[in-house]
């Protein structure tokens, strides 16, 4: 393939997955950062005139107490991924389902150029290195090299992108206070928090995913399905496995990133601390709360993903020796 062709493979499945999954995405985050709201009453005061009255510290309107999540008037608590599509439609408009999704062009394109790129001149190398009863294992290990420079470039657009999708409403002048906040507290550092428990997330989830892609894809193959069908069946049975094993770090990730700017002392304990902390508070559900919408984005997100760049790259260079 020529340079602007790979470039073409790699970024239009990002930006098709960016259109399509941020509303899951949005879903997700608001499920796990509610999970740190304690309900209590310290964010009023109340005065007398003729009447009492409570009077809201955090929007100044009077009012009685209501849900206060990190000094928000939360007039909705989420049950499920559907419950919370419908009322953040309801109270914030559907446009609201895509938060985020301007960071999300900025990360995902580019990202998903290198990613890809990496990943595929490695996976080539591999296989030229490795006898063929290894390359099934290829796959995995160019996809956690490739991850692993993905997560230490993007990082903090990931955190951004989280912190927007975590609240009601949030402005980008409040978003600009609260990571300005993050960085006097903790330093330019802290723009990588979470990025830990993002790499214990994608490093199983890409060894997983990648592996049974590979095999499955393969086994498709042999079964005389086409090139798309084979991708696409073996990325959905990667991403079912890849997801539900890793998804607890996804909840600390999303936990830690939704929290800049509100309590800097948060997640200091440690990932495995804070996944206990989880477990003791929620049990095995809290370390999976936000599994569905997660879920519903994952198997779309990588069938999309591979099936645009194997597809595209197929058809390109089909094209190259045509001519």
């Amino acid at each position: 393939m020529k340079t602007h062709e790979h470039l073409i493979a790699t970024t239009s499945g990002g930006l098709i997955v960016a259109l399509v999954a941020t509303p899951f995405d949005v879903i997700k985050v608001r499920m796990i950062a509610q999970t740190l709201h304690k309900h209590d009453r310290s964010c009023f005061y109340q005065y007398c005139e003729g009447v009492l009255k409570d009077v809201c510290l955090s929007c100044g309107y009077e009012h009685s107490p209501r849900v206060v999540y990190r000094g928000l008037c939360q007039r909705e608590m989420y049950s499920g991924a559907f419950d919370a599509a419908i009322k953040i439609s309801r109270s914030e408009g559907i446009s609201a389902l895509w938060n985020g999704l301007g960071p999300s062009l900025v990360m995902i394109m580019p990202s998903a150029a290198m990613y890809f790129t990496m990943f595929d001149y490695l996976r080539e190398k591999g296989r030229t290195k490795f006898s063929e009863k290894y390359h099934n294992l290829v796959p995995s290990l160019a996809g956690i090299t490739s991850r692993c420079a993905n997560i230490g470039l993007f990082s903090p657009l990931e955190l951004v992108r989280t912190k927007i999708q975590s609240e009601q409403q949030l402005v980008y002048s409040k978003l600009r206070d609260s990571i300005t906040r993050h960085i006097k507290a903790n330093g330019v550092k802290s723009l990588w928090d979470g990025s830990k428990s993002q790499l214990f997330r994608d490093i199983p989830f890409t060894v997983v995913y990648w592996y049974l892609q590979e095999v499955y894809k393969v086994r498709l193959s042999k079964r005389g399905y086409g090139t798309l069908t084979s991708n696409c069946g073996g990325a959905v049975v990667g991403g079912t496995v890849a997801a539900i094993i890793s998804h607890p770090f996804e909840v600390t990730k999303t936990q830690l990133q939704s929290n800049v700017g509100v309590n800097s002392n948060f997640g200091k304990s440690g990932m495995v601390q804070q996944l206990a902390s989880t477990f003791k508070s929620g049990g095995l559900r809290g370390l999976y709360v936000g599994i569905t919408p997660r879920m519903i984005k994952v198997l779309p997100s990588c069938a999309i993903f591979i099936t645009t760049f194997e597809g595209l790259k197929e058809y390109f260079n089909r094209g190259n020796d045509d001519s």
